[in-house]
């Protein structure tokens, strides 16, 4: 994949096309395509910037921001709520374990074992 231009270039370009440089010309002076040129140009009319554009690379979260802040304060609550109860009670789309991985990493919840359950020693 390409690198994207350098900001330096970019302003470059921007304002020979604004001093009323053709496309042609400019992108023989830059050693860049015309059509470089063409949708630098275009962003530039439509964002007022010359800036390259975020790359919304990598996947879209499941879980909204307000169904994770619902979760974490189910869970703080009702702390011995289990996975499949909160899957069930706010219909989510996930499996368990990545609603499991969810609730560890974004939220920062643990598991506390419980000194009760503990194997009594004979």
């Amino acid at each position: 994949m390409a690198v994207p231009l350098s900001n330096d270039l970019r302003k470059r370009i921007i304002e020979a096309k604004l001093n009323g440089d053709t496309e042609d010309k400019i992108a023989s002076e830059k050693a860049v395509s015309k059509s470089t040129v063409t949708k630098l140009w275009s962003l530039y009319r439509a964002t007022g910037s010359y800036s390259p554009r975020p790359n919304p690379s990598g996947r879209k979260p499941v879980l909204s921001q307000q169904q994770l802040q619902q979760i974490s304060q189910t869970i703080d609550q009702r702390p011995d709520i289990t996975l499949q109860e909160l899957k069930d009670e706010y219909t989510l789309a996930v499996s368990i374990s990545a609603l499991s991985v969810t609730i560890r990493s974004k939220l920062g919840f643990r598991f506390k074992k419980n000194t009760t359950r503990q194997r009594t020693k004979s």
